[in-house]
């Protein structure tokens, strides 16, 4: 199958071959290398000139528990009323927000949680027009039957990622793609630093810079699809801003890139300037 804009790139097409591995023999537990597999999956958005690599949920979720993020009850998304989300671009904001809780909540073993955060995104999928993916390979009622194995679940997770990409490649709809991935990439980054404030955890600090570095790429999808859909352009602006912010940060300007051992270790002080900047922007996204 051809690909028009959009290609996904997984390390030594280990996910495809675990995929048909599992299709012939019925099992749901995969192995620990196809596991780490799924979660290295990135999506690589095309303009007509440069690529932008965007990460999952799901990797996202697991970089930042192998970097010590414990889980802490009530910080992700309690708004269960997606009526109130009535666009386009605040339907695919709210999946991505929804995608990124779902993904926390299963590398926590929250399995309650995580099924709650599934039928949510199931059902904005569905006001998409695009809810026809989570019954391709059973994708949903494999999740539930699964609830209670870690690996399974991480698995159909980065499956239906999967799916999901290549259907709205197939109809032309690459725009959600990067729309789902801004609203993912806030939550993870709002769910990442509400964990630090209490840790205080050096390297899940830098983890949290790291991460500032996909922001760029993300802001030029979205700029690359506002051709797609004008009202991109808002998000555009709330993703800036968070740039923005982060820019003006003591140890960001001190930052030397030419330096191959520097990192930039955010102050306290700065990680709160972050995290406010965050949580406005989250806030905008999840009241609608």
């Amino acid at each position: 199958m051809l690909l028009n804009k959009k290609t996904l790139v997984r390390k030594g097409a280990m996910l495809i071959a675990s995929s048909m591995l599992f299709i012939s023999c019925g099992s749901e537990t995969p192995k620990e290398e196809e596991v780490v597999a799924t979660e290295d999956a990135v999506v690589v958005e095309e303009s007509d000139e440069v690529s932008y690599n965007l990460p999952s949920p799901l990797q996202i979720a697991s970089i930042f528990k192998k970097s010590g993020l414990k889980y802490k009850d009530g910080i992700t998304s309690t708004q269960k009323d997606i009526t109130k989300y009535t666009t386009k671009l605040s339907k695919a904001i709210n999946l991505g927000v929804y995608s990124a809780d779902l993904s926390y909540t299963v590398l926590n073993k929250q399995s309650q949680q995580a099924m709650n955060y599934m039928k949510l995104c199931r059902q904005l999928a569905d006001n998409l027009g695009i809810g026809s993916v989570f019954d391709q390979g059973n994708l949903s009622a494999r999740f539930e039957k699964n609830l209670s194995n870690e690996d399974s679940l991480a698995y159909i997770i980065a499956e239906l990622q999967m799916v999901t990409d290549m259907y709205l490649d197939e109809n032309e709809q690459q725009e959600i793609t990067s729309i789902v991935f801004a609203g993912a990439w806030v939550e993870s980054m709002y769910v990442g630093s509400k964990a630090y404030e209490k840790a205080k955890d050096k390297e899940l600090n830098n983890k949290l810079s790291e991460q500032m570095t996909i922001l760029k790429s993300i802001v030029n999808a979205l700029k690359a699809d506002v051709k797609r859909d004008a009202s991109i352009s808002t998000l555009v602006t709330d993703m800036e801003a968070i740039q923005a912010v982060y820019a003006e940060l003591a140890s960001v300007k001190a930052f030397n890139e030419e330096d191959a051992n520097a990192e930039i270790n955010l102050s306290d002080e700065e990680v709160v300037q972050l995290t406010k900047k965050i949580e406005e922007i989250r806030n905008k996204f999840i009241n609608g």
